[in-house]
C-alpha cells in the first residue's frame, strides 16, 4: 500500500504534497485527541511533546519505507561550512527576547523539550517530506507550494484548539514566510537538522517572551524570510542546475 501511494506521489507532485501535508496534519490532531490529558507541574507541555513526537514518527515511517531520509536531510548533518546561512535566522529571533523571558522553572525548562519537538516534527514533515516530494515543480514553486501549505496547517489552532481567528491567520502568513525561508536552507545545506533548532529557538523566544513582538519586528521578520529564502533557493537551483531532484525508483 505504501508502495502503490509513494509511486502516485512521485508521479503527481503536486497533489502529492497535499496529501502529505494533510498525513501529518491528521496524525497531530488525532494523537491531540486521542491521547489523554497530560500536564504535569513537573513538565506542562508533556502532552504536547507527545503528540508532536508521534506525528514526527508517522512521517519518519514514511520516510524510511520510502527510502528518503537520507535525501531529505533527515539521516544527514550536510554541509556543515553552510550551517551560518541560517545566522539572520538566529539573530532575528533573538530580538524577540529582549522584553526577557517569563515563566517557571519547569515551564521554561520543558519548553525546551517541548519546542524541539516541534520542531522536529515540523521540519521532518514540511521541509524534508513534502518539499521533497514538491521539488520536481523546481525550487521555487516547490518552496512556495510547501511554505503554503505549511502556512495553512496553522488553521488546526482555530478549528480544533481554540486560538482566536484573526492570531491564527497572521500566524498563517509569518509561518509560511518562515517555511519559505526554511526551504532554501535545506535546499543550501542537505539538512534539516540545523532547521530544527532555529525552528525550536523561534518559537521558544516567541512563546515565553512576555507580549507580542512589536510591529517592526514582525514586519523585519517577514522581510528577511522572504529575502533570505529567495537568496537561497537561488543559490540552491544554482548549485544544481542540470540536475534532476533525486527521486525514489518507483517499483
Amino acid at each position: 500500500m505504501l508502495t502503490r501511494w509513494r509511486d502516485h506521489v512521485l508521479r503527481h507532485p503536486v497533489l502529492g504534497a497535499v496529501e502529505l501535508a494533510l498525513t501529518w496534519q491528521l496524525a497531530v490532531v488525532a494523537a491531540a485527541e486521542l491521547l489523554p490529558s497530560m500536564s504535569p507541574g513537573w513538565f506542562p507541555g508533556l502532552g504536547a511533546t507527545v503528540v508532536n513526537l508521534i506525528s514526527a514518527a508517522v512521517v519518519l515511517a514514511i520516510l524510511r519505507s520510502w527510502g528518503l531520509s537520507r535525501v531529505t536531510g533527515v539521516t544527514t548533518l550536510g554541509r556543515l561550512s553552510r550551517w551560518p546561512v541560517v545566522l539572520p535566522l538566529v539573530a532575528v529571533a533573538g530580538l524577540s527576547a529582549l522584553p526577557g523571558i517569563a515563566g517557571g522553572t519547569a515551564q521554561l525548562v520543558g519548553g525546551v523539550a517541548l519546542m524541539l519537538s516541534v520542531g522536529v516534527s515540523e521540519e521532518i514533515s514540511s521541509r524534508a517530506l513534502v518539499f521533497e516530494v514538491a521539488r520536481p515543480l523546481g525550487a521555487l514553486r516547490g518552496a512556495a507550494l510547501t511554505a503554503t501549505l505549511f502556512g495553512a496547517s496553522h488553521l488546526d489552532n482555530y478549528l480544533f484548539f481554540g486560538a482566536p481567528l484573526g492570531n491564527t491567520l497572521w500566524q498563517v502568513l509569518t509561518a509560511g514566510l518562515f517555511g519559505f525561508c526554511l526551504c532554501g536552507a535545506r535546499l543550501v545545506i542537505g539538512s534539516v537538522w540545523p532547521l530544527v533548532l532555529v525552528h525550536a529557538l523561534a518559537d521558544y523566544l516567541q512563546v515565553y517572551s512576555p507580549g507580542r513582538d512589536p510591529d517592526w519586528l514582525q514586519a523585519l521578520d517577514m522581510i528577511v524570510n522572504l529575502g533570505l529564502g529567495l537568496a537561497l533557493l537561488l543559490r540552491g537551483r544554482s548549485a544544481s542546475s542540470g540536475a534532476n531532484p533525486p527521486k525514489v525508483q518507483a517499483s
